[in-house]
């Protein structure tokens, strides 16, 4: 990435970001639980093993799971590490936050998540990606609570995703911001769910609950809050049972059809990166900023599909006034 890339980016968060970083800091700081706190600052993932065939990934970063630059180098190293054990076959991937699975990324880190390299040049992102996809193991995403924007495009990443009914909530943001969504959301929803609804979904940047969501192929489930972790350890335990060369030759070849190639990931990041510099983001940065400080980030984040759209709205009434 060059520096004067990153640059531009640093200006637009310093300028329009700065509410959001106190506000995030003051959530962190009021949060009851400090010794959790404090671990995940180390690591925002931790993995643990179930049994010789399953391990499970858990996702934890006080107070709303956002996603940060060592949230993905961290979870890139643990599907690195996972892929190298022939004894695993599956891995579920579950959130230890109340009220969120993998929310979007910390804008207030741009710059350091642009800066995340990995193999031969390429951004960390798409790797991370890249090898889910061609990770010698079923992933399994266990959704309870919001995923939304980068959130969002890891989940859909994941081979199996189940849903909680009652809790969970799928929204892209980024087109109601200013910004293009490149962390290969675009390229696999349509897949899943077709043209249209996927233009629906990213262009509406509104919140999409979980019946919505399976009825679209946006989740391959909906269960029960109740019975989802009961329902993904059964299925979890029903494919350790079989023999992973034909679990991973089936997987690879349904992948080899629907599947985005990294070169389509690769567009979607360049497309992103270029985004950062449109004047839509510049203008709407400081009002969402402004938003977070007056409202609580809590509350605009858990309500995500609402926000965005009331920004717009007085983004509109503003420039009325001006005239």
């Amino acid at each position: 990435m060059k520096m004067n890339k990153i640059k531009l980016i640093a200006a637009i968060i310093a300028s329009g970001l700065f509410a959001l970083n106190a506000t995030y800091a003051q959530e962190a700081k009021n949060n009851p639980e400090p010794v959790v706190i404090k671990a995940a600052q180390k690591s925002s993932i931790s993995v643990e093993r179930v049994s010789p065939a399953i391990a499970k990934v858990h996702f934890f970063n006080a107070p709303i799971n956002f996603i940060v630059p060592e949230t993905i180098s961290s979870l890139n190293e643990a599907v690195k590490e996972l892929s190298k054990d022939e004894n695993i076959k599956v891995v579920i991937f579950v959130s230890d936050m109340k009220g969120y699975f993998f929310n979007h990324f910390d804008t207030s880190q741009f710059p350091n998540f642009l800066s995340q390299m990995g193999a031969d040049a390429r951004p960390l992102w798409v790797e991370l990606i890249t090898n889910l996809s061609n990770a010698p193991f079923v992933s399994i995403a266990s959704v309870r609570g919001r995923t939304q924007g980068g959130g969002n495009e890891l989940t859909l990443a994941f081979d199996l995703r189940y849903a909680s009914k009652e809790k969970a909530v799928f929204d892209q943001p980024e087109v109601a911001i200013g910004l293009f969504p490149g962390g290969g959301g675009t390229d696999m929803l349509a897949r899943l769910a077709g043209r249209d609804r996927a233009l629906e979904a990213f262009l509406s940047a509104d919140d999409y609950d979980a019946e919505l969501a399976e009825k679209y192929g946006w989740v391959t489930r909906a269960i029960p809050d109740a019975q989802l972790d009961g329902f993904v350890e059964k299925m979890a335990s029903r494919l350790a049972l079989f023999d992973k060369t034909a679990l991973m030759t089936t997987k690879k070849q349904i992948n080899g059809v629907v599947f985005p190639k990294e070169a389509d990931r690769l567009n979607s990041y360049k497309e992103f990166t270029k985004s950062l510099a449109w004047p839509g983001l510049q203008q709407r940065m400081p009002l969402f900023g402004k938003m977070y400080q007056e409202i609580g980030l809590e509350k605009v984040e858990s309500n995500m599909g609402f926000y965005v759209a009331e920004g717009n709205k007085q983004l509109q009434e503003n420039a009325k006034d001006k005239k």
